[in-house]
């Protein structure tokens, strides 16, 4: 189980605003906390049925590749790779493409990148080794049905950033071998909390209500475990979408200890007073030597900046399993949307980085 220690961020705590904040979400229709509800056993009876290959590579970009990185890192996810670019080298580095198996990821089905990378790769893999997900009737799910490629819905009433409880992330953790339903259990618990009345029991809130009266603008997310380092890449993505509206927002700043002590911490210490730094430790590693050495270092890290009035708190987990992974998640999840309610904001949708698909769409056809 997941619990915080906000000794370094000692705010007060609007408990009155849990009630109307959590009725503004049920009113925005937003559905990645349901989804936690489905039977993924047909998910994995389908993963079961497929022709066995060497690897998998998924093909997307943003949410469509943060969650599976994430998962995979995290959890010790074998033989998938993620390719979220058409830089011609990293595409160039793809090899065996008979024995390789892509998934293909696209929310809206009309993602440039995407298209790109399924076009540079259909001519040359056996057509048999594609498998789609996207939204029912999209481009991409029309296409794959003209071309009899095996389709998996994603959900309408999620946004991408918010989807790797989804079909999204859960099909290629399958294929990797995590046990994703482990990781939504633990997703399930940090959602109980979500929904709680009260602070005390309501971790999600009690985040948000420290970093907004904080009055900081700029995050830093540090965990102490080296499996964690792309988990910073989704929270980026999460917190920058989900909350730079109208003039407001918070700049994400993915950090990695110990090492970024040697880079970051300076500046943390004694540069502008804008950050709140979120440290996340296991407690499994004080077992170890090294791993002892480095919760002290960011005990120590942490009471520097708490004596330099710098705030900043610690997510702990009793140890890194799939479990606690998905309270990770879920914490996250559920921060944001109450970040974006203390700011008066909507937490899903992202009309500036709309814009620039346009613009770009535009240029390329």
């Amino acid at each position: 189980m997941i619990s915080i220690d906000f000794s370094g961020a000692e705010f007060p705590i609007e408990e009155e605003k849990i009630a109307p904040f959590l009725e503004a979400f049920k009113q925005t229709d937003q559905g990645f906390f349901e989804v936690l509800d489905e039977d993924i056993s047909e998910l994995e009876k389908f993963v079961a049925e497929q022709k066995p290959l060497e690897r998998t590579v998924v093909l997307g970009i943003g949410g469509s590749a943060l969650g599976a990185k994430m998962l995979r890192d995290g959890l010790g996810g074998h033989n998938l790779a993620v390719l979220d670019t058409i830089d011609p080298v990293a595409v160039g580095s793809i090899k065996d493409l008979e024995k390789t198996r892509f998934i293909v990821i696209s929310k809206s089905g009309t993602t440039l990148e995407t298209k790109k990378l399924l076009d540079h790769f259909w001519d040359k893999v056996p057509h048999e080794n594609f498998i789609v997900i996207s939204e029912r009737e999209s481009a991409l799910w029309t296409w794959a049905e003209k071309n009899a490629v095996p389709t998996v819905p994603m959900p309408v009433n999620i946004g991408g950033r918010f989807s790797v409880l989804t079909t999204v992330g859960i099909l290629p953790a399958l294929f990797a071998g995590i046990n994703m339903k482990a990781v939504i259990e633990g997703a399930k618990k940090m959602r109980m909390q979500f929904y709680s009345p009260s602070a005390k029991g309501n971790l999600p809130f009690t985040l948000a209500s420290a970093i907004v009266q904080s009055g900081k603008t700029r995050l830093v997310h540090f965990p102490y475990v080296a499996l964690l380092r792309k988990t910073g890449d989704w929270w980026t993505q999460l917190i920058a979408e989900s909350t730079g509206k109208q003039g407001k927002g918070f700049t994400p700043l993915s950090a990695i200890g110990p090492t970024d002590q040697h880079s970051l911490l300076q500046l943390l210490a004694e540069g502008p007073d804008e950050f709140f730094t979120i440290f996340v430790k296991d407690n499994s590693h004080r077992n170890t030597d090294l791993g002892k050495i480095a919760n002290t270092e960011l005990d120590a890290t942490a009471q520097s900046l708490t004596e330099l009035g710098r705030p900043n708190c610690t997510i702990e987990m009793k140890t890194l399993t799939e479990g606690s992974l998905g309270e990770l998640i879920a914490l996250w999840m559920g921060t944001v949307v109450f970040m974006a309610e203390f700011l008066e904001i909507n937490a899903f949708d992202q009309p500036g980085v709309d814009r620039g698909k346009a613009i770009a769409k535009g240029l390329t056809e």
